[in-house]
């Protein structure tokens, strides 16, 4: 990351980039669990499901709108095993923000926790 974007700014973009990923993982769990045949009660897994997505999707849109307003846009997302990164523009400079694999897994899981309704407890 370039020195003159602020910490706030570089935070408000690894947040962006995590919840597009919880809302992934949760749009595909929601996927699996509707076609699985083997759960007893499925409509309760899916009501938790979706009320996690309900939530990310409130928090991308607050993203969203602070981005507008402090000018930022990003313009590429990519990921692998390594990591995820995204190509931004703020205020017209561009820069890269890289998010390392081993920084984002854990925030990643305890994000998912406090969004489906549960207690963000490390492992």
């Amino acid at each position: 990351m370039k020195a003159d974007t602020s910490y706030e700014e570089q935070n408000l973009i690894c947040s962006y980039l995590q919840l597009l990923l919880v809302d992934r993982i949760f749009h595909r769990d929601l996927r699996v669990l509707t076609n699985q045949p083997f759960l007893r009660t499925p409509i309760l897994y899916i009501e938790v499901l979706s009320s996690g997505i309900e939530r990310v999707t409130l928090l991308l849109s607050e993203i969203q709108m602070e981005f507008a307003r402090k000018d930022i846009r990003i313009t590429n997302i990519k990921s692998n095993k390594e990591g995820l990164w995204a190509d931004a523009k703020i205020r017209g400079k561009e820069m890269r923000v890289v998010f390392p694999l081993s920084q984002y897994k854990n925030e990643l899981y305890s994000r998912m926790r406090v969004y489906l309704g549960g207690m963000n407890i490390e492992i």
